[in-house]
């Protein structure tokens, strides 16, 4: 799968919940708590918004699939942006596009 000479590799699938999860952590500007998905079998991640999270409707209640590209901006050129770039953990800069109903994570590793 590529976009011009974008490389996108599957990282793992977003699951909203209502229910705490064991070894969530708290995104403090999210307002909501996460876990992480390199920790589970088949790389699933969990996401626990608080009252007040800012993060669009959709992403609180759909899944979504996330991917790792070399260069976010140039990832989101032409997407349909509905969460702006932003570093929720030091190791990672990402940003959510939805394609056709479809929530999509793309995420850079910070060096």
């Amino acid at each position: 799968m590529s976009k011009k000479e974008i490389t996108y590799k599957f990282d793992h699938i977003g699951i909203p919940t209502k229910n705490s999860q064991e070894g969530e952590f708290y995104i403090e500007d999210g307002k909501c708590f996460c876990t992480d998905p390199v920790k589970t079998k088949f790389y699933v991640e969990y996401l626990r918004p608080e009252e007040g999270c800012p993060y669009p409707a959709i992403l609180l209640e759909k899944p979504h699939i996330s991917y790792l590209v070399e260069n976010l901006d140039e990832a989101l050129e032409g997407e349909n942006v509905i969460i702006q770039p932003f570093q929720p953990i030091p190791t990672r800069r990402l940003a959510f596009i939805d394609v056709e109903g479809c929530i999509i994570e793309l995420a850079e590793e910070v060096k």
